[in-house]
């Protein structure tokens, strides 16, 4: 029993310290490699994907995320769930280019790198739209810097 407190205890200080910046190196004005405070243009709320980009990300969440964060999002034994209460603590106030990132270098865990930019972009799209954000006219770019313009904020 202490070894899985100590291990959830481990896990969860490996997270928060990833947020901040501190387990990449980076300062602790930055937030995974977007800088605090830069300028946004939107945010969340404001139908940053189409519904079809979404559907894409499903598909692709499905072949390489879902057996390991629960076909709900809702995590599991070794991973995090992304989506409600999970999603609000870990990602607001931060770009969409943090998540974009943190994606992109760590997922899926047997080969982080291996989608392609538009298909982290999809399944970005897609814990979007699983976490009740508005669908729009434009897809999400496959661009961290154009990403980085968008602010996630809570759900209304």
């Amino acid at each position: 029993m202490k070894r899985l407190v100590l291990a959830g205890s481990v896990g969860l200080a490996l997270a928060c310290a990833s947020v901040s910046g501190l387990a990449t190196g980076g300062p602790v004005g930055e937030a995974n490699g977007a800088v605090v405070g830069q300028e946004t243009t939107s945010t969340l709320l404001d139908g940053v994907f189409t519904s079809a980009q979404a559907r894409r990300g499903r598909r692709v969440y499905s072949e390489n995320c879902a057996s390991c964060h629960g076909a709900e999002l809702k995590g599991g034994e070794m991973a995090p769930g992304i989506a409600g209460s999970d999603f609000m603590v870990f990602w607001t106030e931060l770009p969409v280019g943090a998540m974009f990132e943190r994606i992109k270098v760590s997922m899926p865990e047997d080969g982080p790198g291996r989608l392609t930019d538009e298909e982290y972009t999809d399944v970005v799209a897609y814990i979007l739209d699983a976490n009740s954000y508005p669908a729009g006219d434009t897809e999400l770019p496959a661009d961290k810097a154009e990403l980085d313009k968008i602010m996630i904020v809570a759900a209304e």
